[in-house]
C-alpha cells in the first residue's frame, strides 16, 4: 500500500509533511502512518495523533551516546569506582531484554573501561553469585515505565543475596529513558537513587488541561475503539492509554515497542480482526 492508495485527504497529506519533518523516523513509514490515518473515523482523531507523534520520543544513535555520556558522569558523582562496584541488567537469566541490550552499549562508555568492562553482568541471577558485602550494585534497565518492575528487581536481588548472607550492599537504580511518574513511584518505593538520561511525561494527561484533557482522552479511547479487543492473548483493556496508563511516547529506534505506549501505536489486530500494519512492533 501507498500514501496514493490510500486515498487519505489533503489535510492528513498536510499531517503526514508535518510529521516528516518533525519526526524524521516516520519517511520510511509513509504506508504505516497513511493505515494509520484511514483508521481514523474522525478528524479530530487524525489531528489528536498527529499531535502526539510530533512529540514522540525516539532513542537514536545521537540520544543513546548522549544517555551513555550522562550515565558515565552519573557514576563519577556517585562516586562509584570499580573495584567493588558492579553494573547489572536487570533481566532475567535466560532472557535478551532492553537491559542487557542497553548494557552492551555502555559496557565501553563507561570509563576507564579497561577496569569497568568486567563489571558489567548480563542478569540478576549471576549477579547474585559475585556480589558481596560492600559492594555496590547499579541495577540498569533501558527504559523505566511505571518503576514497579524496577521495584521488583531490587526484592529479588536482595532475596537472593540473602541466600548467600549478603546484607550489606548499596543499590543504585539507572536507564536511557524513563517516565516521570514511574521514576517517582521507584524512589519513593525503594528510597535508592535513579537516574534518566531522558525524563518523560504522560502523553495526554501532562500535557492537556481541564477540557482539552478530557477530550483528548476521550478521543484517544474513541481511536482504541478501533482496535481488536484481543490480541496473542492479551485484552485490549488491559493496555488502554499503554500498559497501566502509562500514556508513553518513547521507543528505542529498530527496538521492541514498551506495552506503555499507547496501542494504537503496535497494537496490530482491527476491531474487525484484519491485521494492522503499526508505526512500532512489539513482540511478548
Amino acid at each position: 500500500m501507498s500514501i496514493a492508495a490510500a486515498q487519505i485527504s489533503p489535510e492528513a497529506l498536510y499531517d503526514m509533511l508535518q510529521l516528516f519533518d518533525a519526526q524524521p523516523w516516520t519517511k520510511r513509514l509513509h504506508e504505516e502512518l497513511a493505515e494509520l490515518w484511514a483508521l481514523c473515523i474522525s478528524r479530530n482523531q487524525q489531528l489528536l495523533l498527529r499531535e502526539l507523534i510530533k512529540d514522540f520520543c525516539m532513542l537514536d544513535a545521537d540520544k543513546e551516546l548522549n544517555a551513555c555520556k550522562e550515565f558515565n558522569t552519573q557514576i563519577q558523582d556517585w562516586k562509584l569506582n570499580p573495584t567493588n562496584t558492579w553494573v547489572v541488567a536487570v533481566a532475567n537469566a535466560d532472557e535478551i531484554d532492553g537491559s542487557t541490550a542497553g548494557l552492551q552499549k555502555l559496557k565501553n562508555k563507561v570509563h576507564p573501561h579497561e577496569e569497568w568492562h568486567s563489571r558489567f553482568i548480563s542478569n540478576i541471577p549471576s549477579s547474585a553469585e559475585k556480589i558481596n558485602n560492600g559492594d555496590n550494585v547499579i541495577l540498569f534497565d533501558d527504559f523505566i515505565g511505571t518503576g514497579k518492575k524496577m521495584a521488583r528487581k531490587i526484592l529479588w536481588l536482595k532475596k537472593l543475596l540473602l541466600q548467600r548472607g549478603v546484607g550489606d550492599f548499596k543499590i543504585f537504580c539507572a536507564c536511557f529513558t524513563g517516565m516521570q511518574f514511574g521514576i517517582k513511584h521507584l524512589i519513593d518505593e525503594s528510597n535508592r537513587p535513579v537516574f534518566a538520561s531522558i525524563s518523560l511525561k504522560r502523553g495526554i494527561s501532562e500535557r492537556y488541561v481541564g477540557d482539552e484533557l478530557t477530550n483528548a482522552l476521550s478521543v484517544m479511547k474513541e481511536i482504541e475503539g478501533q482496535l481488536g479487543e484481543t490480541y496473542r492473548n492479551k485484552k485490549l483493556v488491559d493496555y488502554t492509554l499503554g500498559f497501566e496508563q502509562s500514556e508513553t511516547l518513547y521507543c528505542a529506534a529498530n527496538d521492541n515497542c514498551p506495552n506503555n505506549v499507547f496501542p494504537i501505536l503496535w497494537w496490530s489486530i482491527r476491531k474487525n480482526k484484519r491485521p494492522f500494519k503499526t508505526l512500532l512492533q512489539r513482540a511478548g
